[in-house]
């Protein structure tokens, strides 16, 4: 299949698409992630993504109707930016997140939802960071 295929196809397949987009913020991708992350001596990346879980579902409780797969994408994407350190996958994964954006607004989802989710992500990002810097010394 290529893209002139893609643009053929009919508003079913596109949206089911578009679901696969936005399931790359699902909790069990996060998860798996955080699992992954848990093998190994990568453990600032683990303390970032482990801490920003909880700190995402508490200001979800604040800010009502978030999107929280655009928010734990997020979270992501800057985390295994920062952890690779290599400009292709920087471009790449946010390359996809924006694409998770235009999935939610392809789905109809609310334009506030998603800034929401945008910002309790952003937010979730800097209080993980920081905490991490607390809790794991720098070398």
């Amino acid at each position: 299949m290529n893209i002139s295929d893609t643009l053929k196809m009919s508003g079913d397949v596109k949206d089911e698409i578009a679901r696969d987009m936005v399931a790359l913020g699902g909790l069990p991708f996060y998860l798996l992630v955080l699992v992954r992350a848990s093998i190994g001596e990568y453990i600032s990346f683990l303390i970032q993504v482990a801490v920003a879980l909880p700190v995402l579902y508490l200001l979800s409780l604040v800010l009502k109707g978030s999107n929280l797969h655009i928010a734990r994408a997020l979270v992501l994407v800057v985390f295994t930016s920062l952890f690779y350190k290599a400009l292709p996958f920087t471009v790449f994964s946010t390359l996809i997140w924006c694409g998770m954006i235009y999935a939610l607004v392809r789905l109809n989802k609310p334009a506030s939802e998603i800034l929401k989710g945008i910002a309790i992500g952003a937010v979730s990002v800097v209080i993980s960071y920081a905490l991490t810097l607390l809790l794991v010394p720098v070398k």
